[in-house]
């Protein structure tokens, strides 16, 4: 009796604390979903909700992230064992000591503290929540942030389409900032009309918005209703505003990037033996493709004159021996008009779109120097490296982008294989791709997309589900 009574003594003990750490779960799940939404609507917030408070809000994640930092460690859910973080923490304090450095031999004011110390969040500060996310989302965590993308798919393209039409200088292109310093300038495209930002503060947030919309639709097409990421009519919704999207965009990378997503589903459908899937995939890069050679000359003419234009006119002027093939490699290869920069660097941050839009900020004179673009190092975040943390930390950085993206590939490989479920694969093209050769610690959305769908995709390679579509339903796969 007395051994029966302390047996259901620690069962209930187990189940206490079983029930603390799921509701610590649910707190931090909810935090993540807080920074999502966030890195969607925090440029709608600085060109129109508050303006005059445009650059303490581009901070705006941070003490949130700081809250879900405190949470994980307060309740023994920090990641650990994961050799590619620990070597993380070893650049993030190599560099907290460098920076002094760059400080005293460069002369630059304690002001430039304030850039450096923003430059070192870029490159380290969120690299623990892609791991946070990875250890506790759910299967169902992961596919509500794919129904949540498909709902902001569908309120942005309204907003994609009018700011297509406007003129640049309009309200929802500039924003509501009374110092024209202030304003957002959008990229130009052709015959008068601009990139559209959608609810961010420049097109590349859109490009990247579009590309995860893509993987939302298309699992949500491939999948079976047992499986179901949202209602039919939701994906015709969000189908019609991507397809959209991608016509009013003039964003090239968004149509590379949207093309991944379709590569790599096929190739999850064959090396998962889910032949039906490999062929739905095969299906939709027609659909597209027949929207965009037949309708979208028919129902969007400007729009399709505007990106043909702006194509031909990008191929003409390009210094690049393969045209926009060429400049979309450059992110791998601009490094080497760099090795010449000094073995401490210039300045932590001084590559970052931040420090362009700072009027106090001096650029080095490197920064003239030709790089093959004409926007220094800003196009190639690994030349990027070498410029704010030096030739040793910058290839040391650089090392830890390439082994992240081949870890992430064997492991989503491997569970694609073993789980038959695409999803994994189809955000590794995304996120995949961005750690690899995107402006991770340049562009502030970037950043957020990059280390939010690294821990999505890491996520998504421990669930499987049934092989065939129409029997079983998802199964939790331990880890």
């Amino acid at each position: 009796m007395t051994v029966l009574s302390q047996q259901m003594i620690r069962e209930l003990d187990a189940s206490r604390v079983a029930h603390k750490r799921e509701a610590a779960r649910v707190w931090v799940v909810r935090i993540i979903f807080v920074l999502y939404w966030l890195l969607i609507f925090t440029g709608a917030l600085r060109k129109w909700g508050l303006p005059q408070l445009q650059k303490p809000l581009f901070f705006i994640s941070i003490p949130f992230t700081i809250w879900l930092y405190g949470i994980s460690l307060m309740k023994n859910m920090w990641p650990r064992g994961f050799t590619l973080l620990n070597f993380a923490y070893l650049l993030a304090g190599a560099a907290v000591l460098l920076i002094p450095v760059q400080m005293i031999i460069g002369h630059y004011a304690l002001r430039y503290g304030i850039l450096a110390g923003y430059g070192w969040l870029n490159y380290f500060f969120y690299i623990p929540l892609t791991f946070i996310i990875a250890k506790e989302f759910k299967q169902d965590d992961v596919r509500r942030l794919l129904r949540h993308t498909l709902w902001i798919g569908i309120v942005s393209a309204p907003v994609v389409a009018l700011q297509f039409i406007s003129p640049p200088n309009s309200h929802i292109n500039a924003g509501d900032a009374v110092s024209t310093a202030d304003q957002f300038h959008q990229l130009s495209s052709a015959l008068g009309h601009i990139r559209p930002a959608g609810f961010f503060s420049s097109s590349m947030g859109l490009g990247l918005l579009i590309a995860t919309l893509t993987i939302a639709v298309l699992y949500g097409w491939i999948t079976s209703a047992q499986n179901a990421v949202a209602r039919r009519w939701v994906l015709v919704l969000a189908t019609i505003a991507l397809l959209s999207m991608l016509a009013f965009s003039g964003n090239r990378g968004a149509f590379a990037q949207s093309g991944l997503v379709f590569v790599a589903t096929a190739i999850a459908g064959i090396i998962s033996n889910r032949r039906q899937l490999a062929i739905r995939a095969g299906l939709w890069p027609l659909l597209v493709v027949g929207f965009l050679v037949v309708l979208w000359p028919i129902i969007l003419p400007n729009a399709y004159d505007s990106f043909v234009t702006r194509w031909n006119q990008a191929a003409e002027v390009s210094t690049f021996a393969m045209g926009p093939f060429g400049r979309a490699l450059y992110g791998l290869y601009g490094w080497i008009y760099y090795l010449n920069t000094p073995i401490t660097g210039y300045l932590l941050g001084i590559a970052t779109n931040a420090a362009a839009r700072l009027s106090w900020v001096q650029m080095p004179m490197a920064s003239y120097t030709w790089t093959g673009y004409g926007i220094w190092a800003r196009e190639s975040n690994w030349a990027a490296h070498l410029v704010e943390l030096g030739l040793v930390l910058g290839f040391g950085y650089i090392l830890f982008r390439i082994w992240f993206t081949l870890w992430l590939l064997v492991k989503v490989w491997k569970s694609t294989r073993k789980n038959h479920d695409p999803l994994a694969l189809m955000l590794f093209s995304f996120a995949g791709e961005v750690i690899f050769m995107g402006s991770v610690t340049i562009q502030g959305t970037v950043n957020g997309y990059t280390w939010i769908f690294l821990g999505v995709t890491l996520a998504a390679a421990k669930f499987a589900t049934a092989k065939r579509d129409d029997i079983g339903g998802p199964t939790r796969i331990n880890e």
